[in-house]
């Protein structure tokens, strides 16, 4: 099985939510955070701009 994507879409992403875990994740609140280790602060970022459909 294969997937292939539409080449006329906008693909996105989207962080995982926010459960104590190390990364780019997405708070209760809906901001864009970075965790450099387990349980370490969050620390807030900008969310990335997106191109806007064509």
């Amino acid at each position: 099985m294969s997937e292939s994507a539409d080449s006329d879409k906008v693909e996105g992403w989207s962080p995982a939510p926010d459960v104590g875990q190390a990364g780019t994740v997405l708070t209760k609140d809906g901001q864009w955070a970075y965790r450099y280790k387990d349980g370490a602060d969050l620390i807030l970022m900008k969310m990335p701009e997106r191109p806007a459909p064509a």
